[in-house]
């Protein structure tokens, strides 16, 4: 997500001991207040430990035709080759 310009705006108010803890942080860390809060809404945005083996379990649940490791090992090498 990084790697997409910065588009959308947020105006929040703070208690000023906040926001100074904030600046101390962004200065200790070497970036900005506004880094610091995307770094903590991306913390609480991010996909739970348990969501993710629940997206595991139903994935193994798909009964999709798979060959066997030898075989699909050779279709990724040979894969990978012709990309070079």
């Amino acid at each position: 997500m990084s790697d997409k310009r910065l588009q959308a705006r947020l105006e929040i108010r703070l208690h000023p001991e906040k926001l100074q803890m904030l600046k101390d942080e962004a200065a200790k860390k070497n970036t900005s207040v506004g880094g610091i809060v995307r770094e903590a809404i991306d913390s609480y945005c991010a996909v739970s430990a348990e969501q993710k083996l629940d997206a595991v379990k139903k994935l193994a649940e798909i009964m999709a035709p798979a060959a066997t490791w030898n075989k699909m090992k050779k279709e990724i090498e040979a894969e990978y080759k012709s990309d070079r």
